[in-house]
């Protein structure tokens, strides 16, 4: 089965809108529920469905797909084992984290953001923890609710500070390659928890806003820790949208007391707010792997079910495009320190 064609294959399918790695931009929340119908039926055909897929890159067809609609659903990247384990891991590390050692919130709505933040701003190389709004009561030091319910993520350097992570994260090198990196480095990682009643929105955004290389590089590698469908706050994006200029960067800058802050600021202004016409979900299982072009318009819900939907992204850039000095995300030691996969293998 796997010898016959691409276009045979899809003749084969279910009668459902699909494109391969991912969810058809015909189809919308309505039909976001055929995905359970049809999604076996490809894990039987494409390579790499449960554990078969460690360590692979990607398919002639998913680099195709990528490079048109500027995302790419890779499903069964890794196993469900391997996603418990890093669910355990993140939960031990939260157990283990003080609350008291910051009240550091992390915010997708830019009039709100922290941005004289030390402690986020110097998470670049370490592993720190960032509150959800709504973690603390009105006297801003009472939790409302259980301590791993009230953190929004923790980063930004869990594949090079821990081994459970960092074992997880050597398995993407074949993928960053396939993607077309010369150089991959993986830049920074963040555990991304989403918990029922406090798991806020994520506004639409481009990842290259944060993470700037010249020319631009940086490719997301989110992984569904748990099923993640609209009830509980999946991946929106707008197909084919990579090509949408930069709009905005999050940069380092002196402030008046000649400290160092960071502020949102104009790159290539050409819109007054990223659009959100013709987006679509994209339900993952735990395992599927979302990866997603640096320019890619893309967001999720707040999570307003019972269910966790937990997830793991790890960013790559190109090591021989420039690493911006006026990024948020700076390494103690300088960018001699950035890890490579090599390094994380050593």
């Amino acid at each position: 089965m796997a010898a016959m064609g691409l276009r045979r294959l899809l003749q084969m399918a279910p009668p459902a809108a699909v494109l391969v790695g991912g969810i058809a931009s015909g189809v919308q929340v309505a039909r976001a529920e055929q995905f359970g119908m049809f999604k076996s039926f490809f894990s039987k055909i494409f390579t790499g469905w449960g554990e078969e897929r460690k360590g692979r890159g990607l398919t002639s067809e998913e680099k195709e797909f990528l490079q048109e609609n500027g995302y790419l659903v890779i499903r069964g990247f890794t196993s469900k084992s391997t996603c418990q384990r890093l669910r355990d891991r993140i939960g031990m590390l939260i157990d283990q984290f003080d609350p008291e050692s910051s009240t550091s919130v992390f915010t997708t709505h830019e009039a709100k953001r922290q941005y004289q933040d030390k402690y986020f701003l110097e998470s670049g190389d370490k592993i720190r923890f960032f509150w959800e709004e709504d973690a603390f009561a009105s006297d801003g030091k009472t939790l409302q609710y259980p301590k791993r319910d009230c953190i929004n993520k923790v980063g930004h350097a869990l594949h090079t500070r821990d081994e459970i992570f960092r074992d997880y994260a050597v398995n993407l090198q074949s993928v960053a390659r396939d993607i077309g990196l010369k150089q991959a480095i993986p830049i920074q990682s963040m555990y991304i928890c989403k918990s029922p009643r406090t798991g806020g929105e994520v506004g639409p955004h481009q990842d290259s806003t944060f993470l700037y290389t010249d020319p631009p590089s940086v490719h997301g590698l989110w992984l569904s820790i748990d099923s993640a469908d609209t009830e509980n706050g999946c991946l929106w994006v707008v197909p084919k949208s990579q090509s949408t200029p930069i709009q905005k960067r999050f940069v380092r800058h002196k402030t008046d007391e000649n400290t160092i802050g960071l502020q949102m600021v104009n790159h290539t202004k050409t819109l007054e707010s990223l659009p959100m016409e013709g987006g679509i979900p994209l339900p993952t299982e735990a395992g599927d792997l979302v990866i997603i072009h640096g320019q890619l318009i893309h967001w999720s819900r707040e999570n307003s079910s019972k269910k966790p939907r937990h997830a793991l992204m790890v960013h790559v850039v190109d090591g021989s495009c420039a690493w911006s000095p006026s990024n948020w995300l700076q390494y103690e030691d300088g960018q001699q320190a950035f890890p490579t996969f090599d390094k994380l293998k050593a």
